[in-house]
């Protein structure tokens, strides 16, 4: 006789629940690790950068980090690294990280399917990879906006997703330089991932003075806090004590 029919039901349903949530024989779990914050046991933060590069604003900001010796990460589009591979070359030499922004920065994104994800995802790698001298392994979604398809697919393409926990407002072309630093520094803490943009979505090219002039200012208002600008593979590092 078949033992799982000897069993009682209600151990049998406790089984199949241990079951379930065994890891994978893979390794991995069904999706991509996701990280809206880091460490929070170091004074360390990280600055993140979406949409560029964006000539002038990619170059300043790059010469504002580099005279501070901050570090940052810049999660790029595929379509202006592709008018633009020299400022993400500018990026890498300089000892920040780089990660993809998708390829088209597309809001349809988050709801396509696991094929048009990919297509979408492979388009970006295809143009990063040779820049980088390797595939990215970190991942924002377009608009922070991720899901069970972006997650599946992103963990079988060996990426982490990464989101954001302070956000700096300055996506809004209203926002003032002033109000960008009070957004960053009232919010700020060890572990933190600040949301900060070199580029913007859409067509032309997105002006970032206001981001631009904001950040000498925080870069000086983390450190009086004692906190110390690091790269996002840093602050989520898996020797995070």
């Amino acid at each position: 006789m078949d033992t799982a029919k000897r069993l009682p039901k209600w151990i049998l349903a406790l089984l199949l629940a241990f079951v379930a949530v065994l890891p994978r024989s893979d390794g991995f779990s069904a999706q991509a690790r996701h990280f809206s914050s880091g460490c929070t046991s170091r004074q360390e933060i990280a600055l993140t950068f979406d949409d560029g590069p964006n000539p002038p604003y990619t170059e300043q900001i790059l010469d504002i980090l580099s005279a501070r010796g901050a570090r940052a990460t810049f999660f790029v589009v595929g379509a202006a690294a592709e008018s633009h591979p020299d400022l993400v070359r500018q990026e890498v030499e300089l000892g920040m990280a780089v990660g993809s922004h998708s390829y088209g920065h597309s809001e349809e994104l988050a709801r396509m399917g696991p094929d048009d994800f990919r297509q979408d995802l492979q388009r970006a790698e295809a143009v990063l990879a040779p820049i980088l001298g390797k595939k990215p392994s970190l991942y924002r979604a377009p608009y922070g906006k991720t899901g069970a398809v972006i997650l599946e697919e992103l963990r079988r393409a060996g990426y982490v997703s990464i989101g954001w926990d302070i956000d700096s407002g300055d996506w809004d072309n209203n926002t003032t330089t002033e109000q960008i630093v009070e957004n960053v520094l009232s919010r700020a803490h060890p572990g933190g991932i600040i949301l900060l943009h070199d580029g913007g979505a859409g067509e032309g090219n997105p002006n970032r003075t206001a981001t631009v002039e904001a950040l000498p200012r925080i870069l000086e208002g983390l450190r009086e806090r004692g906190l110390e600008p690091v790269t996002v593979s840093e602050i989520i590092a898996p020797s995070c004590p």
